[in-house]
């Protein structure tokens, strides 16, 4: 059992702590020793120098409380710095790791109401007697749309009553089914899907099973009979492995937590297993846990949600070991092969008054010391002149340590900065290839469509089905918000239908120049797409964005009979990913002065969150963007318009076989820029 409670210098001390940070609990001990030597040299003055010692140790007793002052002001700013980037990065992985999975499912709520309309899987339900041909065909029927989707991994069709009618997967012992969901959804009326996570029979094999459900109506008028219940299976576990292994970083376990606090997902089963009950830390706050024999640092995160969905009431879950939390820590007096200069300068704060301070203490010290030395020439006592020299000795080597922690910690704060710039980049470019997986994948699922290749094989039927053709284009359209408009086109690149009433002035007009029509068209195989350059067209009003195209084939073979053309909203849809991966506050505010960018390897500007920086211009920056191989990634301090900034730039690497399989080449960089 895991048990939390929020992280308080009063819970968790200030000494507790500093155990587990090997700098500053050495920090902590050079100065007390330094200290207790002071004390001593300083016995020694006053036994040797009676007649002058009193008023001048007095002053340097003085002295030495403020220095033993801003000692623990310095190891408690050394202290609460740690925390509090260790605090963020905690927070940021718990937060990607939900708002990332709830990203992809948003997308299955849209696929379930799609492949519910298909006319195959409504005719296949329709007939009450299906032969074992018929159930043949209907799962080639379903394979040839999940070949698009590598994110499922069984697909069932029940009749109204609940039973198997057909599933896809040969290995799934699905058969009787006694399971909730068909009731569950045939009741919830006021919902177009149904999504579970539980222990199925629907597949039995799994822990739990991941399903969205839709009804299979007679037509696409909601109230018309009922033919039965899709049921699209995720690929949870595999889902979020992918995940996890984006995020991983040393000692560190992430999980995913149900609405009773149980693991359902874990990254190390073996140190957190499933279904382990754990307590969220508390909101906001960074958690401390004891689990399994060993102390943890943690946070918990709920998902921002994606376009209103919400999804289950799961939550993201970091944990790091307490004594691994502080174990990477910067020191300057190893080699590094690079300047000691700190990277960014601490100006204002607590670290600048106790350097401040420290420098005041020290020129102090300095005038009181020379005037003992005035003062013991005077009254001949040179026996005491080498205890002022060695206290002005220990009261440098103090102002040192200081010096040289400040320095450690502004270090620490640079490289800190540029790791969390990568960090970001890094899931902008992933939130990018995820959303763009999904865009390659609806374009030939829905060329699929039964009315889309029956009519495209006659322009004469597609012309008189035009408002039927436009009314399956709009009704696609609605569920998947991301684009602006789906057209279908026939062999001559001429627009036979659009999704979008707005947008029906292109009827009839060849599709413009600067999309590789020719090249959809000779697509045989319905498993190829094509996209169109990052260029500005009049179907995107003239905006830059990218085209997703493919051959639409005719029912009984693969002869081509036309294409389908769906145009992305590129400009809100790449701003709200780009704003998704910047820094964040607590509160949940983008950090002051971040902006992000996606970038072409010549740094044309494909998205950008920077007034002044506009798509398809050209970015100048001090960094080899061309350079820049797949999955690959940099960060370095820059100047941009005369301010420095930390950034991160990481090259796009696909998901899942979205740029991985030679099927389409499109490097685009993420760069993120963090004030330093």
């Amino acid at each position: 059992m895991l048990t939390h409670s929020p992280l308080t210098s009063r819970q968790f001390t200030q000494q507790q702590l500093v155990q587990h940070m090997p700098f500053v609990h050495r920090t902590e001990q050079e100065l007390e020793q330094l200290g207790e030597w002071w004390q001593r040299v300083t016995l020694i003055g006053k036994i040797s120098s009676l007649q002058i010692a009193k008023t001048l140790l007095d002053e340097m007793d003085v002295t030495q409380r403020r220095f033993q002052e801003l000692q623990r002001r310095l190891v408690e700013s050394l202290t609460q710095e740690k925390l509090r980037k260790l605090n963020l990065d905690l927070s940021s992985r718990a937060q990607v790791a939900i708002d990332i999975l709830i990203r992809n499912l948003f997308e299955r709520t849209a696929d379930v109401g799609f492949l519910a309309t298909d006319r195959y899987i409504r005719a296949f339900l329709h007939n009450d007697t299906p032969t074992e041909a018929d159930r043949a065909a209907i799962v080639e029927r379903l394979r040839a749309y999940i070949a698009k989707y590598s994110v499922y991994d069984e697909v069932i069709l029940l009749n109204p009553s609940g039973q198997l009618s057909a599933h896809l997967d040969v290995d799934n012992p699905v058969a009787a089914i006694r399971d909730p969901l068909p009731a569950q959804l045939l009741s919830a009326t006021d919902t177009p899907y149904l999504e579970i996570f539980r222990p199925s029979d629907l597949q039995p094999l799994k822990r739990s099973a991941h399903i969205f459900a839709a009804r299979i109506t007679e037509s696409d008028d909601p109230d018309s009979r009922l033919l039965g219940i899709l049921c699209l299976c995720f690929r949870f576990d595999d889902e979020l492995q992918g995940i996890f292994a984006q995020l991983a970083q040393e000692g560190l376990l992430l999980a995913i937590l149900d609405s009773n606090n149980q693991v359902i997902a874990s990254s190390d089963e073996a140190r957190v297993p499933f279904a382990d009950r754990l307590q969220p830390a508390p909101q906001g706050a960074l958690g401390r846990a004891s689990y399994r024999g060993t102390e943890y640092l943690v946070r918990t995160a709920s998902t921002n949600g994606y376009q209103e969905y919400m999804g289950l009431p799961w939550r993201g879950h970091a944990m790091l070991p307490l004594d691994a939390a502080f174990k990477h820590e910067v020191d300057l007096t190893a080699p590094s092969g690079r300047s000691a200069a700190p990277l960014v300068q601490v100006q204002q704060g607590a670290l600048t008054e106790i350097s401040q301070a420290a420098a005041k203490v020290t020129a102090d010290l300095t005038l009181t010391v020379i005037n003992g030395q005035i003062l013991s020439v005077k009254q001949d006592a040179q026996q005491f002149m080498p205890v002022l020299n060695e206290i002005r000795t220990i009261a440098q080597k103090t102002r040192e340590v200081f010096d040289h922690s400040i320095e450690v910690l502004q270090q620490t704060i640079s490289d800190t900065l540029l790791a969390d710039a990568v960090f970001q980049a890094s899931l902008a470019v992933d939130i990018m290839d995820r959303n763009l997986y999904e865009r390659a994948n609806d374009v030939r699922w829905w060329a699929l469509t039964h009315d889309f290749r029956k009519y495209l094989a006659d322009p004469e039927e597609a012309l008189a089905k035009r408002a039927q053709l436009a009314a399956i284009l709009a009704y696609i359209n609605d569920l998947y918000t991301v684009y602006t408009n789906l057209l279908l086109f026939d062999l001559h690149g001429r627009v036979v239908a659009v999704s979008r009433p707005e947008q029906e002035r292109l009827i009839g007009t060849v599709l413009p120049p600067e999309l590789p029509v020719s090249r959809a068209l000779q697509n045989e195989d319905p498993q190829r797409y094509v996209v169109s350059d990052f260029v500005a067209t009049p179907l995107y009003a003239g905006q830059y964005t990218y085209v997703y195209m493919t051959a639409v084939h005719a029912l009984e073979s693969r002869r081509t009979v036309g294409g389908m053309a769906i145009v992305f909203d590129a400009a809100p849809q790449f701003h709200a990913m780009l704003q998704d991966a910047l820094p964040h506050d607590e509160s949940g505010a983008v950090s002051p002065g971040a902006f992000g960018l996606f970038v072409e390897p010549g740094g044309r500007i494909v998205a950008s969150t920077h007034v002044d920086l506009c798509v398809g211009e050209t970015l100048s920056i001090d960094i080899d963007l061309a350079g820049l191989k797949s999955a690959k990634r940099t960060g370095r301090l820059v100047r941009f318009n005369g301010e420095s900034y930390a950034v991160g730039a990481v090259m796009s690497q696909g998901y899942r076989e979205y740029k991985t399989t030679n099927d389409y080449r499109n490097d685009i960089i993420a760069l993120i820029f963090m004030p330093a």
